[in-house]
Formats: C-alpha cells, sequence, structure tokens
C-alpha cells in the first residue's frame, strides 16, 4: 500500500536536491554574483539585463548539457535593440529553436518584462495597467523580477524545499489577477514566482510557455515596429539541438547589436 510518510522519508531533502539539474546551480551562482555587482552600482533593468544576457551567452556558448545516457547542445547569441523601444513591452525576448531527435522542430518567443526591487523589497515600477496590457497583446508573456535581497521562497510543488535566488518569473496572466488585490505590497507577488533558473531549464529549453505565432517571431527577428510587435531592449536567440545537428539559422535585422 502507498505510504506518503514512506514516499517522503525515501524522498528526502537532500534526495530532492541531488535531482535538480548542476546547471540549475551554475546559473544561480552566475545570478548571484550579477545582483551584488550591479546592486552596488547600477541596480537598473536596463543594467542587469544586460549583464544577465551577457553572461547567459557566454554560458551557453555551444554548452552540452548532459543528462543520463544523452545529452543535448545549447547555444545562445545575445543582442541590444538600438532602436527607440516600445514602452508597452517587456525588456527581453528569446528566440528560441529546438530540435528533437526525429527531425520535429519548435520556434517560440519567450517574453521578459524585467522589472526591479527597490529599498522598501516591493516592485514600484510594477503596474497593473501596464501588465494588462502587456498580457493582451503578448498572453504567453512573463514578469522577470529582479531582488536585491534572497527571500527564500519555497518552492512548495512540486517541490519542498526553500530555494535561494535574487531572479524570479511569474507569468502575466496571473500577475493582472494577483496584482489589484496587492495594493502597495507587491512583493507579494513572489508567492506565485518560479526561479528564472529552473524556469530556463525547465521550461524554455523545451518549449513551454513560448509564443508560437509566426508572425511576432518574424518581426523580433527583422526588428519591424508596429503597434502589435514586441520590441524589447534585449534579445538573445537560444537553439537547442543535438550533436549531429546543426543549429538553426536565425539572420536578425542590423537594428539588433550584438552583446
Amino acid at each position: 500500500m502507498f505510504s506518503v510518510k514512506h514516499f517522503f522519508r525515501k524522498f528526502s531533502r537532500s534526495t530532492i536536491q541531488d535531482s535538480i539539474h548542476p546547471l540549475v546551480y551554475e546559473i544561480e551562482t552566475i545570478i548571484k554574483e550579477i545582483v551584488q555587482t550591479t546592486v552596488s552600482r547600477s541596480w537598473d533593468e536596463n543594467h542587469i539585463s544586460y549583464t544577465l544576457m551577457e553572461r547567459m551567452q557566454c554560458l551557453f556558448n555551444n554548452k552540452k548539457v548532459d543528462f543520463p545516457g544523452w545529452s543535448k547542445v545549447v547555444n545562445w547569441e545575445s543582442f541590444k535593440n538600438s532602436g527607440i523601444q516600445e514602452t508597452k513591452y517587456g525588456d527581453i525576448a528569446l528566440l528560441v529553436n529546438i530540435q528533437f531527435s526525429d527531425g520535429a522542430i519548435l520556434k517560440g518567443v519567450a517574453c521578459l518584462e524585467a522589472k526591479r526591487s527597490y529599498e522598501n523589497n516591493n516592485f514600484q515600477a510594477l503596474h497593473s495597467m501596464q501588465i494588462t496590457n502587456i498580457n493582451n497583446e503578448a498572453p504567453h508573456s512573463q514578469l522577470l523580477l529582479y531582488t536585491h535581497y534572497n527571500p527564500r521562497i519555497p518552492l512548495k510543488f512540486p517541490r519542498t524545499i526553500d530555494w535561494d535566488s535574487y531572479m524570479w518569473v511569474t507569468s502575466t496572466n496571473a500577475a493582472k489577477q494577483l496584482l489589484p488585490q496587492l495594493g502597495n505590497e507587491n512583493k507579494r507577488m513572489l508567492r506565485i514566482s518560479f526561479p528564472f533558473s529552473m524556469f530556463l531549464m525547465s521550461r524554455i529549453l523545451w518549449g513551454q510557455d513560448l509564443d508560437y505565432r509566426s508572425n511576432i517571431y518574424d518581426d523580433i527577428q527583422k526588428g519591424i515596429s508596429k503597434k502589435d510587435i514586441f520590441r524589447p531592449a534585449f534579445l538573445g536567440v537560444v537553439n537547442v539541438y543535438y550533436d549531429r545537428q546543426q543549429p538553426i539559422q536565425t539572420n536578425v535585422s542590423d537594428i539588433w547589436n550584438r552583446i
């Protein structure tokens, strides 16, 4: 007979932690370094996002990611938008190309609206109307929350451990529902957030939480500015593929300057 107590004895805290891919911890180390460096110098979204994109490009430079019995390669190229920004949209977009062993391909966009914490630990630039507008245009978009402190949030489901991080993600779809109820305490948005490191490794690199509208992908790639087009400050072109495959060539417009 199945026993809940036996289950949790078997899968202890250390067992759960050991099951997390070591690359997640490597990303968390990078995040901690970014925050410790920027919080004392230039604690603003633009600088933090630039540094994050720079470090992710270095980390995922044709990086082989090993799993038990197999592996995939992740390559990340980062760019900065040299044109005028559309303030109704987020700070970061990722053009994600994923290839599978049978030749199937996923091509989608991850849209991340970055917000930083202030001295009172709240996100003072985080407003309900803006998030609603972003969600209306990009329903799969996410909030990327930069915290100058370590909130040490319990992961709850499916894991039971507290997690140390300074970068958290939550969907704009959930945020637009919760934000009006939080008043001046929008730091409570972190209660429904997920570590960026895990979000990247377990969601984005597997094709989850992406916008698969081809016109959005194409227009971001070309740097076209229209009312209904997502124009972020930063762009990442992320390829996920097997050793025997080649990354999908993604030529971006001259408006995107390589970081």
